[in-house]
C-alpha cells in the first residue's frame, strides 16, 4: 500500500477543447502508460474510454477495468460522488500502487463538484486541474477571451452564451491552462487570447499546445492548487450547486446498421448543424466506402473523419488474399452473430448539446441514412458520389 497520497492530474475544458488528443498523447510515454484513468464522460456510449483502453479490457460502465474506469451516463451525472469513490477505491487496491491517477472529465462538466468528488478520499490528493481551451473557438466565437472578460459583449446566440458561461466557470479553478490548436489562429490572436485568460486566473500556468505538444512533465514546477481557496472561490462566485454538469447540456446516442449516404450527410452538417450542438463523436461507417471504421469528431464548425480500422465483414472478403482459409472461416463464424446484410458494420454516434439542437440534428442524421432501395443499390456495387476528403489520418 502507498505510504503517501497519490496524485491525481485532472483534465477538464469545454466540448472538444482537444482533452482525449491530450490525453493520448501523454499515455503513449512509457512513464503515464500503466497510469489508471478515470473517464467521467456524459454520453452512455463511452467513445472516449474506448481510445483510452487496451483492446484486451474493453471498458465497463462505473467500473475499474483494465486500469480504465469508465464513468458515463447517470455515473457522470447524479451517481458522479458514489461512482468516483468506488473508482478511487479500487485504484488504491491495485498492485503495484501507481504513482499518479488521470482524469479526463466531460467538456459539460461543472469544476467544483467534480473537485469535491475527486478529493473526498484522503489517500488521494489533487496535483493539477488542468482545463484546455480551444484557441480557434476562443478566437470565433468569444472574441479572443474579451466575452469571458467582459470587455466584449456577449453573444447574441444563447447557445454560445451558455457556452462561454461554462468555459469560464471551469477556467476559475484551474491552476494550468492548456491554450490548443494555436497553429490555427493568427499569433497575435493566442497573445490577446494569454492576456484574456491570465486576467480570468492570474495564478494559473498557461501553456500553449500544437498538435498536444505540451507534456505532463513540463507542468511539474506548477504548485498543486489548495482545496480551501477552490472552495472558498466555489463560494465566492455562488458556484456550490449540487449538478455536476452544466444545465440544459445533455447527450443523445444514434444507434443504426444502414450506411450513411455520404452527400446527403455532408449537406446535413453543412446545413442542420447548430451552435447548440457543442459536440458529436462516435464511429459511423459511409455507403462509398464499406470497409472503413470512421471515426468522427465534432466540437463546433469543426469535423473530423479518421480511419480506424476495417470492418470485419469486409476483411473475410479476403480480397488482397493475404488470410488463410482457417482465419477466412474464423472471421465468418464471428460475422455469424452480426447483421445478416451489413455484418459488424454498424453507426454509433453521441450528440451532445442544447435539446433543440441536438435532436435537430439527430433527425438530419436519421435522414441521411440510406433507404431500402439505396441499400440494395449498394449491395449491387453502385458507386456512390462522395464529397467527403478522401485522404484520411490514421487513428
Amino acid at each position: 500500500m502507498p505510504t503517501e497520497p497519490i496524485p491525481i492530474v485532472s483534465l477538464c475544458g469545454f466540448l472538444g477543447s482537444g482533452k482525449t488528443t491530450l490525453l493520448r498523447r501523454w499515455r503513449s510515454d512509457d512513464t503515464l502508460k500503466k497510469a489508471p484513468v478515470i473517464v467521467h464522460d456524459l454520453s452512455e456510449f463511452g467513445l472516449d474510454a474506448e481510445l483510452l483502453a487496451d483492446e484486451t479490457s474493453p471498458p465497463a460502465k462505473g467500473r475499474l477495468v483494465g486500469g480504465v474506469a469508465a464513468l458515463h451516463g447517470k455515473h457522470a451525472r447524479e451517481e458522479l460522488s458514489s461512482s468516483l469513490g468506488t473508482a478511487l477505491e479500487e485504484i488504491y487496491e491495485l498492485n503495484p500502487a501507481p504513482s499518479l491517477v488521470l482524469c479526463e472529465s466531460t467538456g459539460a462538466a461543472l469544476p467544483w463538484p467534480l473537485i469535491k468528488a475527486l478529493t473526498q478520499d484522503k489517500r488521494f490528493f489533487l496535483r493539477h486541474f488542468i482545463v484546455t481551451v480551444d484557441a480557434l473557438n476562443l478566437h470565433r466565437d468569444f472574441a479572443d477571451g474579451g466575452v469571458l472578460t467582459g470587455d466584449a459583449s456577449k453573444p447574441q446566440d444563447l447557445a454560445l452564451c451558455h457556452a462561454s458561461e461554462v468555459l469560464a466557470e471551469q477556467i476559475v479553478f484551474a491552476n494550468v491552462i492548456i491554450l490548443t490548436k494555436i497553429d490555427i489562429v493568427p499569433k497575435a490572436a493566442v497573445e490577446a487570447q494569454v492576456r484574456a485568460l491570465q486576467r480570468l486566473q492570474p495564478n494559473a500556468t498557461i501553456a500553449l499546445s500544437a498538435h498536444a505538444g505540451v507534456l505532463l512533465p513540463q507542468l511539474d514546477a506548477t504548485p498543486a492548487p489548495k482545496l480551501s481557496m477552490l472552495k472558498s472561490r466555489a463560494k465566492q462566485f455562488e458556484l456550490t450547486q449540487k449538478s455536476s454538469t452544466a444545465n440544459n447540456v445533455d447527450a443523445l446516442v444514434i444507434r443504426d446498421n444502414r450506411p450513411f449516404h455520404p452527400e446527403r450527410l455532408h449537406e446535413a452538417c453543412r446545413s442542420k448543424l447548430g451552435t447548440g450542438l457543442y459536440r458529436t463523436k462516435g464511429f459511423l461507417w459511409l455507403a462509398s466506402r464499406s470497409g472503413h471504421v470512421l471515426m468522427w469528431q465534432q466540437s463546433g464548425s469543426q469535423i473530423a473523419l479518421e480511419l480506424s480500422g476495417y470492418w470485419r465483414a469486409e476483411i473475410a472478403h479476403n480480397q488482397d488474399g493475404s488470410l488463410t482459409p482457417d482465419e477466412v472461416d474464423q472471421l465468418n463464424a464471428q460475422l455469424k452473430t452480426k447483421h445478416p446484410v451489413f455484418g459488424d458494420r454498424h453507426n454509433e454516434l453521441t450528440l451532445i448539446g442544447l435539446k433543440a439542437d441536438r435532436e435537430s440534428f439527430a433527425a438530419a442524421l436519421k435522414e441521411a441514412l440510406c433507404t431500402d432501395e439505396e441499400i440494395i443499390a449498394w449491395q449491387k456495387g453502385e458507386v456512390f458520389t462522395d464529397p467527403w476528403p478522401k485522404s484520411l489520418r490514421r487513428a
